[in-house]
């Protein structure tokens, strides 16, 4: 699978979202969880060092006392010792346990107070009703060793923390949904110039190396590559319109000498001195000098053509009727080859063009057709509409074409394989002359062929519109 450059950025910016969203997480989740921590340590600490002033020791019990009329106090008393025991040390015993902890089971021997007073920090003792966290004060009254177990609840703390987690699962999906698709979007807008700089230069083609890549006037790397591709342009430019100047110069050139040769040999054609075999070697030579000449106009009419020399006229053209009388005018011809040519037409497929040029599409794609196609074979020529769109289509059942030779059909000067086509008369131009003519009316063709099965060269045209 070839991942495009557009799904390549929207990934890394995905990922790298991210990975930036999952690192902000955990460094917030932490930060807070410290927060929290810090906050219930200090609660903890400041219930620890303030509780031993309210304690009273009463012979064998201890009990709380306070201002009840304050009412600071008796919340911070009340608050303070929710969860707390107090211990003898001497003797292990527990001398007092608010009415919280009584539930929760939760009752220390000598040695875990020992081991408890020796880490110094605070501990968490996990109850069927939520955490709790504790921490140890020593304490001596009456010359007697104590230990304060002052506790605080810390479901509060992990519900925080729970919130939190739970805010960030239903936050950070939506969150990165919205990533993928401003990714999407934002990769789209940033490949935009490269977008359209892909479909101008696709329209680009031997006939309009006239045109340039459009800069932005931002001066940044796109324009720099536009500008690249336009100076490749103007030198490709250069370079063919050379070759065309060089093509209609020596086209021009040769006119001349073949039209004064085939001069001379219709003179000695009408001299009565000649035999019937110089008559039959004569009129070999003229039609070869006619071949020639044909080509040289193909070349000059190519040349022209691709120059900008030829301006079309535009006028609404029944394409059944013209394709009526081409396919009239080559009757004949296939009927002495012993060829069925015949015509599907719908009559109401008009387009907008020039008349004599399409003629000449449909011309040369016919005479192709039946060049190839041999005797006992078939030419179909059709007029279709095809939604908004006209289609003049050219079938036979000839030698059929390649993949490879299909592919440059319609360049200039191509012949098929010599092997199947050397006995078959014709230049390489007609093809040539019929894409640029379809192009020239917003169109384009196309083959569709196998070898041995026949090729159809369809021409798509837009339909006409009717004015308002």
């Amino acid at each position: 699978m070839t991942l495009t450059l557009r799904l390549r950025l929207a990934l890394t910016t995905v990922v790298l979202f991210g990975l930036l969203v999952a690192g902000l997480s955990v460094v917030t989740y932490r930060i807070l969880a410290a927060q929290v921590d810090a906050d219930t340590a200090e609660r903890l600490a400041a219930f620890a060092d303030g509780l031993e002033g309210y304690l009273r020791f009463d012979g064998e019990g201890v009990s709380l006392q306070f201002d009840e009329q304050d009412d600071d106090e008796a919340a911070f008393v009340h608050e303070a010792a929710r969860y707390l025991q107090v211990y003898d040390m001497a003797t292990g015993r527990m001398l007092y346990e608010s009415s919280a902890l009584g539930p929760m089971g939760v009752d220390f021997t000598s040695t875990e107070l020992a081991a408890l007073r020796g880490a110094g920090g605070p501990h968490d003792i996990s109850t069927p009703y939520g955490r709790v966290r504790f921490v140890t004060r020593d304490i001596t009254h009456g010359g007697r060793p104590y230990v304060i177990n002052a506790g605080i609840s810390l479901s509060q703390a992990d519900a925080t923390l729970t919130r939190y987690r739970r805010l960030l699962l239903l936050r950070v999906p939506p969150a990165f949904l919205a990533t993928v698709l401003a990714a999407w979007w934002l990769s789209a807008f940033a490949l935009r110039p490269l977008s359209d700089m892909a479909v101008a230069s696709a329209d680009i083609d031997v006939g309009t190396l006239d045109r340039r890549l459009p800069l932005r006037g931002a001066g940044d790397e796109l324009d720099r590559v536009a500008l690249a591709f336009n100076a490749t342009l103007e030198r490709l430019q250069h370079a063919v319109g050379e070759m065309r100047q060089f093509s209609a110069a020596l086209a021009h050139e040769l006119r001349t000498p073949l039209a004064a040769l085939r001069g001379e040999i219709e003179l000695r054609l009408r001299d009565a001195a000649t035999t019937t075999e110089q008559e039959v070697a004569y009129a070999s030579q003229i039609e070869e000098i006619d071949r020639l000449a044909g080509l040289i106009d193909q070349i000059l009419t190519l040349a022209r053509a691709e120059s900008g020399q030829i301006a079309l006229t535009r006028v609404p053209v029944r394409l059944a009727d013209l394709l009526r009388s081409v396919v009239e005018l080559f009757e004949p011809v296939a009927e002495a080859r012993g060829i069925a040519l015949t015509a599907e037409l719908d009559d109401a497929v008009v387009v907008e063009g020039d008349a004599p040029w399409l003629q000449r599409l449909a011309i040369n794609l016919v005479d192709n057709a039946l060049k190839f196609t041999p005797e006992g074979g078939r030419v179909t020529a059709s007029v279709r509409r095809a939604g908004t769109e006209a289609t003049l289509a050219v079938s036979d059942t000839g030698i059929g074409l390649s993949a490879e030779d299909a592919g440059r059909v319609f360049d200039r000067f191509f012949r098929a394989d010599p092997s199947r086509t050397s006995s078959i008369e014709g230049a390489g131009l007609g093809l040539s002359l019929v894409q640029w003519i379809a192009r020239q009316h917003h169109g384009r063709v196309s083959v569709d062929s196998r070898p041995g099965e026949g090729a159809t060269f369809t021409v798509t045209l837009p339909l006409r519109t009717p004015r308002v």
